[in-house]
C-alpha cells in the first residue's frame, strides 16, 4: 500500500497535503496527532468527482499519474507545533501510513509549492470551502463581545443524517488553543435540528449551532467536531482571523452615534451657500410666514461662543423671526456690550435678575411675540436652514404644536460627531429621558394651555415644558434634519453631567408631575445612567394575566419554561393555559397530568386542528382563559429576572398602551430580540447580536421605548384590544402574525412598548426548526410574507422608529448614504 505526498501548502489556519495512492480514499480516514497523543480529525477530499472523465477531472487538480487515486488531507495549523498525519482504514482503524507535518518544514515546502506550482497550490488550498456537501463541516459564524474582555464565539456543525437514530446521537466537540492545548469550555447549544439538505431535498442534515465564551485576546482557535456516526472535522483560525471576526461583529452592531464616517456624511447633507440662496427665494413666495421667536438665556457666555450663536441666527434662510436674549450675566459687562453691538432689529435684549434657569427662560417667553417659540442655548449653534426646515414641516402639518430636530455634538476644535438621529414622537422614550432636547419649538396655541415651568425643575425646564406641551399637542413632529450643534465644554452637560447636579432631581420631579397630570399612579426612580429614569407603576388591584403557551411534545423544553414561570416569578395574579397541539410522545401527556395536579394555576386545553397554525392555536388558547391581560409565551423561553412579568404588566396602567414585549436573549447572552422594525417588504429585530449589557442606540436596549412590533415569543396584550382587532390573523399561520397583531393595535391608536426590563432566554427554533431550512415550510412562509406585505406596505411610515436619515432595513441604526 503506497502513499506519496505530491504537494503541500499552508492556508489560513489550515494546511493542505496532496497525496497519491492506489487505495480508494473512501475507505480511509485521516487524523493529525500531536506528540502527546492528542488527536485531531482531518477530512479527506478527492480532487475529481464521481464518474467524471479523467481529462475533465484534471482541471480540479487530479494528478494521480500511474496511481488511480489522489486526494487532499486538511490539517489544522497551530503555533510552532509539529504534527503527524496518520492515514488509517475507516472500518478497522488500522494505520496504513504516517506523514510528518512539522511547522518549519511545511512552511518551506508550502512556499516552494506557491512559487513553483501555483496551479497545484490553488487546487489544494481551500478545497474544504468548495466541497461542503456530503460530510461533516465546521465553521465559525462570528465572534461577538459579551462582557468586558469576553466574547462569544459562535460556530456551526453540519453533517448528514442517514438514520433517525443519528439525529440525536452524541457529537463530541473539543476546543484547542494555538499550542494545541485543550481549552476547558462547555459549548452552549443554541440550535440542534435536522434540516433539509439545500442541495438535495431528499437528504437530511443535522445542524448544531453552538457558542463558547472566551477572553477577547486574539488567538489561534481550533474547534473539532466528531459525530458518533461518521468522520469528524475541524475549523482553525489564526489570531488575525480571530481579530477579523471580532472587528466584523463590532462593525455589524455599531450604530450611528459611534460612526467615524459621520462628518463625511454631514458634509454631504448639510445646506450649502447655493441651498440657502434657493431657500430664501422659496420663502419669498410663501403667503403665510409665521413669526418664530427664539429664546436664549445668556449667562457669562464666552464671547467666541456668543459670536458663533449670533452668526448662526443671522444666517437663517427663513427671515421672519425674532431673538429674545435674556441677559442674566454678572460679568464685567462684556456680554452686554456684545449683545448691544448686534445691528439687527430682530434681536431684542431683556435684562433680568439671575434666578433659576427656569425663571430666566420664563422671563424670555413672556416677552415673545411669535406664533412659535423656539429655544436655543447660549453656547450652541444651529444650521442656517433650521427655521426654514421647521417651516417646511409646519406647511405640511399646520397643526404641529411641538417640533424638534436631530442634533450632534461639536467639540472645541469645531469637529461634529456623536449624532443623535431621533425617531418620531416616542412617548415611552420620553418617559425615560428628554430625548427631544434640541431644538424644541412649540406653538403659542399649545403654550397658552400649559403652565410655565417652576423653579424646582430648573435644569430640566425644557423636559418639563416638553411633556406639558406634548400632553396637549394636536400633532408632534421631528424635523428629520441635522440642524442643531450642542457644544462640548466642561460646563456643559453634553460632556459633564456633574456640571449641573441639580438637573437630575429636576428631571425626576418633572416626570413625576407628568404622571400626576395624566392620572397615572407611578413612582419615578433614578437609574444607573444620568438623566435617565425608570418608572414603577402601581395598581390598586393587579390585573390577572393569562399566560397562553402553545406546546407540542418537547417536555424537557416546556418544563424549563414553566419552572421559571411558576417558581421564579414575583407577580401575584396569573394563570397558565397550555395549548396542546398534536403531541405524540406519551411523556408529554404524563407531564400535563402531573403539572395540573401540582399547580392549580395551570390547565391544559387541546386544540383540535391539524398541522401547525400558531395564530389559530393562540386564538383558541385565549378563548379558554379569562385574564384581563393575555401573554402569549413560547414554550422554549426561560424567564431570567423574577420581576419580568411585573414590569410588563406595569405599562398597562396607562390606557394608551396596547401591547408590551420583552428583551429576549440567546443562551450565550447575545440579544435576539430588542423590538421589531417594519419597513416595506421586510421586518427585523432591533439590537440583534448585541451583548446583553449593551444599551444600544439611544439606550433603547436598556430602557423602554415604542417600536413597530414585538415578537410573539413573549407578547402581552389587553384582552379587550385583542377581541376588538379580531385576534391573530389565522391566514398568517406561522410568520409575521405577531407583527400583524401589533400593527392592528397601533392602527387602533394604541402604543406598542418594548420593555428590556423583562428579560428571557429564548431557544428559538427548538420546536419547529427554521422555515428557510425546509422547502415546504419555506414556501408557506413566502406566501404568508407576501400576504402580510400586501396588507401593510402602504401603512408602514418611513422614519417613524428609525430616523429617515438612517438605513430603514437595519436594526442597528446605521447611516443611510
Amino acid at each position: 500500500m503506497l502513499f506519496t505526498v505530491n504537494a503541500l501548502c499552508r492556508g489560513t489556519g489550515k494546511g493542505y497535503v496532496s497525496i497519491c495512492t492506489d487505495m480508494d480514499p473512501g475507505k480511509l480516514r485521516a487524523e493529525a496527532v500531536k506528540d502527546d497523543g492528542t488527536v485531531f480529525p482531518c477530512p479527506i477530499y478527492r480532487f475529481g468527482f464521481p464518474g467524471e472523465d479523467s481529462t475533465a477531472s484534471r482541471q480540479w487538480g487530479e494528478t494521480a499519474g500511474d496511481r488511480p487515486y489522489s486526494f487532499v488531507v486538511v490539517v489544522p495549523l497551530f503555533e510552532g507545533i509539529d504534527l503527524t498525519v496518520r492515514l488509517a482504514l475507516r472500518e478497522s482503524g488500522e494505520t496504513l501510513a504516517t506523514i510528518p507535518f512539522g511547522h518549519i518544514a511545511t512552511r518551506i515546502r508550502s512556499r516552494l509549492t506557491y512559487r513553483l506550482r501555483p496551479e497545484t497550490a490553488a487546487s489544494m488550498r481551500d478545497i474544504d470551502q468548495r466541497r461542503l456537501s456530503g460530510g461533516t463541516y465546521v465553521y465559525i459564524t462570528g465572534i461577538y463581545p459579551v462582557e468586558e474582555h469576553e466574547v462569544s464565539c459562535r460556530f456551526t456543525v453540519r453533517y448528514p443524517v442517514l438514520q433517525d437514530s443519528e439525529a440525536k446521537a452524541p457529537c463530541k466537540i473539543a476546543v484547542y488553543d494555538g499550542s494545541a492545548t485543550p481549552i476547558q469550555v462547555t459549548p452552549c447549544i443554541l440550535e440542534d435540528s435536522v434540516i433539509t439538505d439545500p442541495h438535495d431535498a431528499h437528504q437530511r442534515i443535522r445542524q448544531i449551532v453552538a457558542a463558547i465564551h472566551l477572553s477577547d485576546t486574539p488567538r489561534t482557535l481550533c474547534i473539532c467536531a466528531t459525530p458518533e456516526h461518521g468522520n469528524g472535522n475541524f475549523t482553525c483560525i489564526p489570531a488575525s482571523s480571530f481579530s477579523g471576526f471580532f472587528t466584523g461583529a463590532l462593525d455589524l452592531t455599531k450604530h450611528v452615534f459611534n460612526d467615524e464616517g459621520y462628518s463625511v456624511w454631514f458634509e454631504q447633507h448639510r445646506a450649502t451657500f447655493a441651498d440657502i440662496d434657493n431657500q430664501r427665494q422659496i420663502c419669498a413666495t410663501w403667503d403665510n410666514t409665521p413669526l418664530i421667536s427664539i429664546v436664549t438665556v445668556v449667562y457669562n457666555t464666552p464671547v467666541p461662543y456668543l459670536h458663533a450663536l449670533i452668526d448662526s441666527l443671522k444666517a437663517q434662510s427663513y427671515a421672519h423671526f425674532e431673538v429674545v436674549f435674556v441677559n442674566v450675566s454678572n460679568d464685567d459687562g462684556t456680554v452686554e456690550r456684545e449683545l448691544e453691538s448686534i445691528n439687527d432689529k430682530r434681536f431684542r435684549i431683556v435684562h433680568a435678575e439671575n434666578k433659576s434657569i427656569a425663571d430666566n427662560t420664563n422671563a424670555g417667553i413672556v416677552q415673545t411675540k411669535g406664533d412659535y417659540i423656539a429655544f436655543v442655548d447660549h453656547d450652541d449653534v444651529i444650521e442656517p436652514d433650521t427655521l426654514y426646515q421647521y417651516m417646511c414641516v409646519l406647511r405640511d402639518h399646520p397643526h404641529s404644536d411641538v417640533l424638534y430636530c436631530d442634533e450632534d455634538l461639536m467639540d472645541e476644535s469645531g469637529h461634529y460627531w456623536k449624532p443623535i438621529f431621533k425617531p418620531a414622537f416616542n412617548p415611552d422614550l420620553l418617559n425615560v429621558n428628554n430625548y427631544i432636547t434640541h431644538m424644541l419649538m412649540v406653538s403659542r396655541h399649545v403654550l397658552e394651555q400649559v403652565e410655565l415651568s417652576p423653579s424646582d425643575v430648573a435644569g430640566a425646564q425644557d423636559y418639563d415644558l416638553t411633556m406639558k406641551c406634548a400632553e396637549q399637542a394636536r400633532e408632534i413632529h421631528n424635523v428629520s434634519k441635522m440642524l442643531y450643534h450642542w457644544r462640548m465644554h466642561r460646563n456643559s452637560t453634553s460632556t459633564n453631567p456633574d456640571s449641573k447636579p441639580y438637573a437630575q432631581e429636576a428631571g425626576r420631579i418633572a416626570l413625576t408631575r407628568h404622571y400626576e397630570r395624566i392620572g397615572v399612579d407611578a413612582t419615578v426612580h433614578d437609574s444607573e445612567l444620568p438623566f435617565r429614569y425608570r418608572t414603577e407603576y402601581h395598581w390598586n388591584q393587579p390585573p390577572k394575566v393569562s399566560i397562553v403557551v402553545p406546546t407540542k411534545d418537547h417536555v424537557d423544553v416546556l418544563s424549563k419554561c414553566l419552572e421559571r414561570v411558576l417558581h421564579a416569578t414575583n407577580y401575584p395574579n396569573f394563570d397558565v393555559t397550555l395549548v396542546e397541539n398534536n403531541s405524540e410522545d406519551p411523556r408529554t401527556f404524563e407531564y400535563y397530568r402531573d403539572i395540573e395536579q401540582d399547580d392549580a394555576r395551570v390547565h391544559v386545553v387541546t386544540w383540535k386542528g391539524t398541522g401547525f397554525n400558531y395564530s389559530a392555536i393562540c386564538n383558541y388558547g385565549a378563548s379558554q382563559c379569562d385574564g384581563e391581560l393575555i401573554l402569549f409565551l413560547n414554550n422554549d423561553t426561560e424567564a431570567i429576572n423574577e420581576d419580568w412579568l411585573t414590569s410588563m404588566v406595569g405599562f398597562f396602567a396607562r390606557p394608551e398602551v396596547g401591547v408590551v414585549g420583552a428583551k429576549l436573549l440567546f443562551h450565550d447572552d447575545l440579544v435576539q430580540h430588542g423590538g421589531i422594525w417594519a419597513s416595506m417588504d421586510h421586518c427585523g429585530y432591533f439590537g440583534e447580536l448585541l451583548s446583553y449589557k449593551d444599551g444600544g442606540y439611544m439606550e433603547t436596549m436598556r430602557y423602554p421605548w415604542n417600536c413597530a412590533a414585538v415578537t410573539g415569543a413573549c407578547q402581552m396584550i389587553r384582552r379587550s384590544l385583542f377581541t376588538k382587532i379580531g385576534g391573530l390573523d389565522e391566514q398568517l399561520a406561522v410568520v409575521l402574525n405577531d407583527v400583524d397583531l401589533c400593527l392592528k393595535a397601533r392602527q387602533e391608536g394604541y402604543l406598542v412598548v418594548f420593555n428590556p426590563q423583562a428579560k428571557l432566554y429564548h431557544n428559538e427554533h427548538t420546536s419547529r426548526g427554521r422555515d428557510e431550512q425546509d422547502v415546504h415550510k419555506e414556501l408557506r412562509a413566502i406566501n404568508e410574507q407576501a400576504r402580510f406585505y400586501a396588507k401593510w406596505d402602504s401603512s408602514l411610515h418611513r422614519g417613524e422608529f428609525i430616523n429617515p436619515n438612517l438605513n430603514q432595513y437595519d436594526g442597528h441604526f446605521k447611516l443611510k448614504w
